[in-house]
């Protein structure tokens, strides 16, 4: 079986994403495991094209996440069940925000735990969301572009446990990604607003500069530093009610801000939390800004809404 899947993964590497093809072979491209754990679709006759390979990649996020969220893990412990769709949950929003990992290394298509910049691929992400960025972070150092199934730390079937998926799950989650050439290094997170300008969230100049993240306008007229930003880790970035919120899980040492708002004029810090604590998606829901954060190590997450008085809310 892992021969055929591999001749498929070679096969289906060289489909073009904007080549109007069978949705299954290009949910292939991106993850040959749909041909073990969903063979009816490479047999799907819908006809689809994509933009780009992030716009393919998303689409496979959302596709494995709606098909694990419609089956029952093999834990039976509520805890288990309760993580498990918390992070599905997660994983949607995470496939919405299109910010994935880039491969600056290997030609061809290759699993990216966590690239140059700090982004994470899917199953960091999850791993970072639900408090273990230590583990990530491991597996950044020691096997950055290793497939799930590659990946031996017992530590990892540990987590799989604990969050109700099998490892041959997590294997149909991890994407992999096309060889591009380095580029922007420096930019951690981007928007494009609705009136044609780019936000980009970008890490400080050198090891000499103030280390501060910086919020950089870009448009036809040239790119000003809106403003500075203390060292977030894991950022995320989004445009709601066109203005823009940038979260990410504030530094060990000074404000314990997870995310920050830009109103066109001013920066804001904002605390949703009493905690400081990895943000693990910011979105908006029902015209509300929603974020879910995990205390490092914890078990369960908690989501806040932005309400209209400006406070911060439980669901």
């Amino acid at each position: 079986m892992a021969f055929s899947t591999a001749i498929i993964g070679a096969t289906m590497a060289q489909l073009a994403p904007q080549r109007s093809e069978m949705i299954g072979k290009h949910m292939l491209v991106v993850n040959s495991e749909w041909h073990n754990m969903e063979p009816s679709m490479t047999h799907e006759e819908q006809v689809v094209s994509f933009a780009s390979d992030t716009e393919r990649i998303a689409e496979h996020l959302h596709g494995v996440a709606l098909r694990l969220g419609a089956r029952t893990p093999i834990s039976a412990e509520q805890v288990h069940y309760q993580r498990r769709r918390t992070l599905l949950d997660t994983l949607e929003a995470y496939a919405d925000r299109g910010l994935f990992p880039t491969n600056h290394a290997l030609h061809g298509r290759t699993p990216v735990f966590i690239d140059e910049r700090g982004t994470a691929c899917a199953v960091g992400y999850l791993m970072i969301a639900s408090g273990h960025e230590a583990l990530a972070e491991r597996i950044h150092r020691e096997m950055n572009l290793a497939y799930i199934h590659a990946i031996t730390l017992p530590e990892v079937s540990a987590w799989a446990d604990d969050h109700g998926f099998t490892i041959d799950e997590l294997a149909w989650i991890q994407p992999t990604y096309a060889f591009e050439k380095f580029r922007n290094p420096g930019v951690l997170a981007t928007i494009d607003l609705a009136n044609g300008d780019r936000i980009e969230v970008r890490s400080p100049n050198g090891p000499n500069a103030p280390q501060k993240l910086r919020l950089v306008r870009k448009n036809a007229k040239g790119e000003k530093v809106l403003a500075t930003l203390p060292m977030l880790s894991a950022v995320q970035a989004m445009e709601f009610n066109g203005q823009v919120y940038v979260g990410g899980m504030p530094p060990a040492k000074g404000p314990a801000a997870e995310v920050y708002h830009w109103d066109g004029t001013a920066l804001h810090a904002l605390d949703p939390f009493p905690e400081r604590l990895v943000v693990a998606s910011l979105s908006m829901k029902n015209g509300r800004l929603h974020v879910v954060g995990y205390e490092l190590g914890g078990p369960l997450p908690q989501e806040r809404y932005l309400a209209e008085d400006g406070e911060w809310k439980s669901l």
